[in-house]
């Protein structure tokens, strides 16, 4: 039994105030499933709510409750399935949860459980799914979580830790990619709102403004982003940047991008590719020892969305279906490389047997250019479980080997959902099965969801070639 599980279940059924609890309308009873995780692909798990402007509670009912058309909405119209909850935690507060106990990150240190509240906690963690809110007082572990960041061999530490055995094992697979957008707030020389459609960055420019090389809108080094109107110029304002602050799976798919493609912009030093922005180790660690005063942190994408509507003359990274779900005026998504992030992006990316591998996990220490490592699991389990998708396959559009298309927005995530290979409630094992395989089952249910797709700025997986060892049944099969 997970230690402390009994402290926790006590603590939980006291009242809650939840935050980005997101329920399935009609579905808090005994059954109903419940997971939390990544922000980034929320819009299309739950709809166009999880980018609401109250994330502080979501019901059951009207504004709140989850789109028909979502994911998790469609899985719960297919016979005999419960309903599910999600909380919007972020991924590494989702992967926490999801292992359990206490864990120490850098110099906080976190209780976290599937009892405990979804709600931020005196760290301003959110350190729990919220399952009491659903009447699952029963759990000792989540039924499922979601990340974009994928599995770390801490993380395999700390969830073998949480669960008080090293024969436990957390599952993974790839279920759906995002396109992580470059949001911007600008007006030119005549008052006039910069639009989507004036704006094409380069990769360069992407590396020189997230690195603090370039500082001004007007500097010259940006001026062929912009196609303006005769007449209209481009301020001499500076850039206020809006990035991530919680552990996040954007941060990470950004960084992937940025550590892959910045070689050629002869910056001083590499991005390093982390799901954290700042601190050790962080995104943009090297190139700064405390971030400018005009660099803002916001937990989540839909807060960075907002800080970058809010905020005159921003830019920030942000995935695109949380930008679109908000509808904001003064947010507007710029194309990269000539491609757009919803116009270019939304065909399922291919997933071929060369494109996955099993029981490899992030190594904690990046390559010298800042780029992602993986590594085999020390002692791995004897079962193909733990399937990832190597960062680099998706890092540089167009690349020999790599799962993006040169026809596509080129800085893209890839969201997993995380099981538990052990200890699922045998009343609980064939729904979470089922809602583990949903993403794969084509026609059946897949066609059905609105939020995923051309224009969404999300797009799901075809693994029609992506072998033996990872078929639309294989996260099912790993469940016991």
């Amino acid at each position: 039994m997970i230690n402390g599980h009994a402290t926790q279940i006590a603590r939980a059924r006291m009242a809650w105030s939840a935050l980005a609890l997101l329920i399935i309308a009609g579905s808090a009873h005994a059954g109903t499933l419940v997971g939390g995780g990544a922000t980034l692909p929320s819009v299309g798990y739950v709809g166009g709510n999880a980018a609401s402007a109250n994330l502080q509670f979501y019901g059951t009912t009207g504004n709140y409750a989850i789109a028909a058309g979502s994911l998790f909405g469609v899985y719960a119209t297919q016979t005999g399935n419960p309903g599910v909850s999600y909380c919007l935690t972020g991924d590494g507060a989702g992967k926490d949860v999801l292992a359990g106990g206490t864990i120490r990150d850098n110099t906080e240190v976190n209780t976290y459980g599937v009892q405990t509240n979804c709600a931020k906690n005196t760290n301003g963690v959110v350190n729990g799914f919220g399952a009491p809110a659903v009447s699952r007082t029963d759990l000792l572990q989540p039924s499922f979580a979601a990340a974009d960041s994928p599995l770390t061999a801490t993380d395999v530490s700390n969830y073998q830790t949480g669960h008080g055995s090293t024969s436990d094992w957390p599952t993974q697979f790839p279920v759906i990619a995002g396109a992580v957008g470059i949001g911007f707030n600008l007006t030119d020389s005549t008052g006039a709102q910069v639009t989507a459609s004036e704006v094409n960055f380069s990769s360069v420019q992407v590396c020189q403004i997230f690195s603090g090389t370039v500082t001004e809108w007007s500097d010259s080094r940006l001026t062929s982003a912009f196609t303006l109107p005769t007449g209209h110029e481009i301020p001499a304002t500076e850039i206020n940047v809006q990035y991530q602050s919680d552990g996040s799976g954007t941060s990470f798919s950004f960084s992937n991008y940025l550590s892959n493609n910045c070689g050629s912009a002869e910056l001083s030093n590499v991005f390093e590719t982390s799901q954290n922005f700042t601190g050790t180790g962080g995104v943009a660690s090297n190139f700064f020892t405390t971030l400018p005063a005009n660099w803002t942190g916001s937990g989540g994408d839909a807060n960075v969305a907002k800080a970058i509507a809010n905020t005159a003359s921003s830019v920030g990274y942000v995935e695109t279906a949380n930008a679109l779900a908000l509808a904001l005026t003064t947010l507007q998504l710029a194309d990269v490389a000539g491609k757009s992030p919803t116009a270019n992006f939304g065909t399922p990316l291919v997933i071929g047997s060369t494109d996955v591998v099993y029981n490899e996990v992030i190594n904690p220490t990046n390559a010298s250019n800042g780029t992602a490592q993986v590594e085999a699991i020390t002692s791995p389990p004897s079962t193909q479980c733990i399937a990832l998708v190597p960062p680099a396959d998706y890092a540089i559009a167009g690349s020999r080997g790599g799962i993006v298309p040169s026809t596509s927005y080129p800085i893209v995530a890839v969201s997993y959902f995380l099981g538990n290979a052990q200890g699922n409630l045998s009343t609980d094992l064939a729904s979470t099965a089922n809602l583990l395989e949903i993403p794969y089952s084509g026609g059946r249910v897949t066609v059905k969801v609105t939020t995923v797709g051309p224009g969404t700025g999300l797009a799901f997986l075809n693994i029609t070639n992506a072998g033996t060892n990872f078929t639309a049944t294989s996260p099912g099969a790993c469940l016991h």
